[in-house]
């Protein structure tokens, strides 16, 4: 039986058919403001800018949709018209930007550290296991579907790669295709290999855990997903500041890790610098973190979880 449509073409229970049947939907037709102009709605909203031109060159060179979350988070919601809070002034607003940007900065550079601990640990615990080329052993794999996944992933990856390791083994050696997992993981992406870890066999998804003292593997993923997240907000340069992360880190009970609000940045940092410490490698990214804020008085330090 086909499935009924709605005139529109949307399939009549979607999430997209039950938001337009719930609600009364309005066209957008807001148009476009100049700089200048954005600067007079701000003033109007009670955001003291001493310097008018200064602030509207200054929204042309950033852009004003990446600035509008800063300018929200210090408008009064409760309030008719959503006013600014007294005595809010437009270099408050640069202030939480700057920021925010070496929150951002702190952030990449320690999930950097430990997404190539974590590659190096994969590669590792394959090789030493099972060869040069675990990708082609069943036993490495938690079942025949996770292997076959696995397998097609490492496979694009190494397609798509231009660096010159993976142009040398194209052009000086035929079967196995793909090269060994010691040279492999250096073209996996983090995201692609927070996929491969679930794929693997049971012990060595433990084993790889352990060197990061985490005794289960399932919080030891789930952390990784949450840390993906984080690396890629930092990359696309999202908010870090005051935001509510949608995965949040489960528990590890025996440690006592996260303890602060799992919906924000601290907790994420705090599951960070214990699996770095306990891999002999140490970056106190949540200490440095809380010295960036202290640094900013228009920081809330529970808008970060601190």
């Amino acid at each position: 039986m086909g499935c009924h449509t709605s005139p529109r073409g949307v399939q009549k229970g979607s999430p997209s058919s039950f938001r337009r049947s719930s609600m009364a939907l309005i066209p957008y037709t807001k148009p476009h403001a100049t700089a200048a102009q954005r600067v007079a709605h701000l003033r109007g909203k009670g955001l003291i800018i001493p310097r008018p031109n200064v602030a509207a060159r200054k929204i042309e060179a950033i852009g004003y949709e990446r600035l509008r979350i800063y300018f929200h988070s210090r408008r009064q919601a409760n309030i008719a018209g959503r006013p600014f809070i007294v005595g809010t002034t437009y270099h408050d607003i640069l202030d939480l930007y700057e920021c925010d940007m070496l929150l951002r900065n702190a952030c990449f550079a320690a999930v950097g550290q430990f997404e190539l601990l974590l590659r190096n640990a994969i590669s590792e615990q394959l090789s030493t296991n099972h060869g040069s080329h675990p990708y082609y052993d069943l036993s490495a794999f938690r079942d025949s579907e996770s292997h076959l996944k696995a397998l097609m992933s490492l496979a694009s990856v190494y397609d798509k790669s231009k660096d010159q390791r993976a142009k040398h083994y194209r052009l000086t050696y035929g079967p196995p295709l793909l090269p060994p997992i010691w040279t492999l993981k250096e073209f996996i992406t983090f995201g692609a290999a927070s996929h491969i870890y679930p794929r693997l066999a049971g012990p060595l998804k433990t084993a790889i855990a352990s060197q990061f003292g985490v005794p289960k593997d399932t919080i030891f993923h789930q952390w990784i997903e949450c840390l993906v997240d984080l690396r890629n907000q930092c990359a696309h340069h999202d908010r870090i500041f005051n935001r509510s992360f949608q995965k949040q880190p489960s528990v590890l009970t025996s440690a006592g890790v996260p303890s602060a609000p799992r919906k924000k940045l601290k907790a994420l940092l705090e599951c960070l610098d214990y699996m770095l410490e306990r891999r002999g490698t140490p970056v106190h990214v949540t200490k440095r973190v809380g010295k960036i804020i202290a640094r900013y008085p228009q920081i809330q330090p529970a808008e970060v979880g601190y």
